[in-house]
């Protein structure tokens, strides 16, 4: 806090700085506990959580769409699309996430933009997720060859959902999110919803930005570093997951966030934001 203080104290002349500091460092003591909970709350789960489909629990569950380069449409440059799930697995995803929440067990918000959704580490689907990510990885590659791991390819991700709810009766929902970029070398959205209005997923675009138009079942694919938000959702509902794939051996190099090398610290039992800690750097 003291070098924030530092850099941005001409940006926040008239603003109350003891509040700002308050803010940061309760942001600072959440993201320091996200790993810890995850342990925690992925170990309640399992114990406690009946599947309203068991066979989730299964890598090989999903029917993927195979992969093919001309299956693939450019959307602009650097965000790309392709059919990947059908839309009765889709709906049976979106029905295993929303029986989820309501059994009232401890899961953590998805990241510091969005309240709402999961995180599935947490409800125990890495297997699964892992096999998107690696059905997805040869593709990425092509497309994105400085983003992707020359040797291990995407050796992490952190998946989750998000929800967008504008119900007159919905409670604290989210209905937009603000320009920004992704923890991710590379990021997959998959829409499992229809039938909303508003709530378009927008890209920086030339001197400014442009919207695309989501399908149930067909992913997203775009760098994790293009600027891109979502606008604000004015009818309906709507659910997607996202996976935010990593690969350690370019975020090693320089973090995604920063654009500095990473001063890193180790975390137990998950893979932490992506990076690999050697045993020199502890």
């Amino acid at each position: 806090t003291d070098q924030f203080l530092k850099d941005y104290d001409p940006h926040l002349k008239n603003l109350n700085k003891n509040q700002i500091v308050e803010t940061i460092e309760a942001e600072i003591s959440r993201r320091r506990s996200i790993h810890p909970k995850k342990v925690a709350n992925r170990q309640i789960i399992k114990e406690s959580y009946n599947f309203l489909y068991p066979s989730l629990m299964s890598p090989n569950s999903l029917n993927l769409a195979s992969l093919k380069k001309e299956d693939v449409k450019t959307e602009l440059s650097g965000v790309y699309s392709f059919p990947l799930l059908p839309k009765d697995e889709c709906k049976q995803l979106l029905e295993e996430f929303l029986h989820f929440k309501q059994s009232n067990l401890s899961h953590q918000r998805p990241n510091s933009m969005n309240k709402n959704g999961i995180l599935l580490e947490e409800l125990g689907l890495d297997s699964l997720i892992h096999r998107i990510v690696k059905h997805i990885e040869p593709i990425a590659k092509e497309l994105f060859p400085d983003l992707v791991g020359e040797n291990e390819g995407f050796d992490s991700f952190k998946a989750f959902t998000v929800e967008y709810d504008g119900q007159q009766d919905a409670r604290n929902p989210d209905l937009e999110l603000d320009t920004h970029f992704d923890n991710a070398e590379v990021t997959l959205n998959i829409p499992l919803t229809q039938g909303f209005e508003g709530s378009e997923l927008y890209f920086e675009y030339k001197n400014g930005f442009k919207s695309l138009q989501m399908e149930v079942g067909r992913a997203i694919l775009h760098s994790g570093r293009l600027l891109h938000g979502v606008m604000p959702i004015e009818e309906g509902y709507r659910h997607n997951i996202i996976i935010w794939m990593r690969s350690s051996e370019v975020r090693n190099r320089m973090c995604p966030m920063c654009k500095e090398v990473p001063q890193l610290e180790k975390v137990e039992g998950t893979t932490g934001d992506g990076f690999t800690v050697f045993e020199d750097q502890n």
